[in-house]
């Protein structure tokens, strides 16, 4: 599932990105952007019971993003 979560995080543009890891944030009590990106995402650190939620999170907002570049 971690390559899942890279592979749609790399399908994101930069704004969908940074919506991403600050809702990550938010969700999950974390305090740094920097360390969700390198130790989550790149990392492939992500605890397993979170992983289900994150894809979901992620497929929204990709559908978000093509939503915005359709208009």
């Amino acid at each position: 599932m971690i390559e899942n979560i890279r592979r749609l995080f790399k399908s994101m543009d930069h704004d969908t990105k940074e919506e991403a890891l600050a809702c990550l944030k938010d969700e999950y009590g974390l305090q740094n952007r920097k360390l969700v990106k390198k130790e989550w995402i790149k990392g492939g650190r992500i605890p397993e019971a979170y992983q289900e939620r994150i894809v979901e999170m992620f497929q929204n907002l990709l559908r978000k993003q093509h939503v915005k570049k359709a208009c």
